[in-house]
């Protein structure tokens, strides 16, 4: 199953690079990106990154917050940043040097609401003396104090690049190879590796394709070029024996004799009344808060949020754990206990930890429905068929005519039944003939939408059946027009009208 996953992915990767290229209007383009992490012998590290881009169109110019400005997000209290080049070079080969009032200090917005990460700042470069076929050229340098590094980092951009460096060199004296790495992921066939040594990598990429603009994507690591690197160990560690006493009548409230809606309740309170505040661990030297401080403050990262989660079901008498990206908890029910992984972040219904995704994508519905329509003139009404949660949410305005980019979805099975009832007198009847379509899309689902009415007056029955069945829930481009299609059928019969 493995392979069959990495064959596909690397399938995806490989149509991204192949005809991407050509087809995607540009706005801009990168002549070159370098990052460079060089880890110092006192620990500390130095994060280099250059950046010259072309600009090409209007919206390269103009959009606010596009390629006209350049954002650097760093601490004060751990990080140094120095701005070592920034001027624009125009087609006539003069050079502009940004004047010093275009650099503007700031609070980032992820960083709004939340006292204990006021501190963070943004650096704001509005670059000036932009026109069309000018490069921007902007060089700065992190140095931060901190002794663990552990980052991914995508290499593709919302433009094309045509060089891109990756270096990271390890200066600091360890003979452990377990406390730093170098990985890669998606790479295309025309990288060169300048250096590839135990502690230091020099990575050369070259004419890379800007991302897809599409909606349903596969997460971004799994389909384009990516570099992981690490470095030391994190000394952070999670109390997951901590308590909440100061949230005492707030469990409480919550209390549900049914461990699943008890467990459930929780859950929403702290995705509904945690405002989240998304920064790189990075910027936090991948420290979390307490359970106590996010609880106090209304606010935290994602994984504040699940820490909070877990204390929060410890105090109401659950066993719960978390690992910053989930929560464990068990639950006790008819004299077995269940384990749960859930999160702080997604309302999604309870899953047992282990249970295949799939099978919680089965839907059966058998039901008996009273009319419930609306008048829309002439002597018609229509009535939408009730949604349920969980079913698959794909909004056909969404998925274009023409699409080059695999899609994500996620498989089902879904089956409804309703028996509607119509209003007494007068009789009604169905408007427009009755719907009958039943097909299969080999090696990507089928389709069974059945609407009719024996005669006038007496039920309208609906039967509808999807069945979405895709290897690892990509659909791709060759099979995209089939499943498009599926989807299309598939909302179109969702609204029942009759006279």
């Amino acid at each position: 199953m493995y392979m069959k996953k990495l064959t596909k992915i690397l399938i995806c990767a490989s149509l991204f690079f192949n005809f991407h290229f050509s087809i995607m209007a540009k706005d801009a383009e990168y002549q070159l990106i370098r990052r460079t992490y060089t880890v110092n012998d006192d620990g500390t590290v130095d994060i280099r990154f250059r950046k010259e881009i072309k600009l090409l169109r209007n919206r390269a110019i103009t959009a606010y917050a596009d390629k006209g400005e350049t954002f650097i997000l760093y601490n004060p209290a751990i990080d140094q940043l120095t701005i070592n080049e920034s001027y624009t070079i125009r087609p006539d080969g003069s050079r502009v040097q940004t004047p010093k009032n275009a650099f503007i200090d700031q609070l980032p917005r992820e960083c709004q609401d939340c006292g204990r990460y006021n501190g963070i700042r943004e650096r704001a470069v509005i670059h000036t003396a932009l026109e069309y076929n000018c490069i921007i050229v902007l060089d700065y340098t992190i140095h931060r104090k901190t002794d663990y590094l552990d980052e991914q980092i995508i290499l593709s951009e919302d433009c094309p690049i045509k060089k891109y460096e990756f270096i990271y060199n390890i200066n600091a004296r360890t003979q452990d190879s377990r406390q730093f790495g170098f990985e890669t992921k998606n790479l295309p066939k025309t990288h060169k590796f300048v250096k590839n040594q135990e502690k230091a990598w020099h990575l050369v990429l070259t004419n890379i394709p800007q991302t897809f603009k599409e909606s349903y994507m596969p997460p971004a690591k799994d389909l384009y070029p990516s570099v992981s690197i690490r470095f030391g160990s994190n000394n952070n560690q999670v109390n997951n024996d901590e308590l909440l006493p100061e949230a005492k009548y707030v469990v409480n409230e919550l209390f549900d004799n049914d461990p699943i809606t008890c467990v459930t309740n929780i859950r929403n309170y702290v995705a509904d009344n945690i405002k989240v505040n998304d920064i790189p661990a990075s910027l936090l030297a991948y420290r979390t808060s307490t359970a106590k401080e996010t609880f106090l403050s209304a606010c935290g990262t994602p994984a504040d949020k699940n820490i909070l989660l877990a204390a929060l079901l410890r105090q109401a008498g659950f066993k719960a754990h978390t690992d910053m990206r989930h929560v464990f908890v068990t639950i006790k029910e008819k004299n077995a206990e269940m384990d749960y992984r859930i999160t702080a972040n997604m309302k999604s219904p309870l899953r047992p930890d282990g249970a295949a995704v799939d099978e919680q994508r089965t839907i059966e519905v058998d039901e008996n429905l009273p009319w419930q329509g609306k008048h829309i003139g002439g002597g018609i009404q229509q009535m939408v068929l009730p949604t349920v949660a969980g079913s698959i949410s794909i909004a056909p305005a969404r998925l274009t005519s023409d699409r080059k980019a695999p899609l994500l979805v996620r498989n089902c099975n879904e089956k409804y039944t309703y028996r509607i009832s119509l209003p007494r007198t007068p009789n009604h009847r169905l408007v427009g003939k009755p719907v009958d379509i039943n097909y299969t899309k080999k090696g990507i689902g089928s389709i069974r939408i059945s609407i009719s009415q024996e005669h006038p007056g007496a039920a309208v029955v609906v039967v509808r059946e999807l069945n979405i069945d895709v290897p690892d829930g990509i659909v791709t481009p060759k099979q995209y027009n089939d499943f498009r299609q599926l989807i299309q059928d598939w909302n179109t019969y969702k609204t029942i009208m009759i006279k």
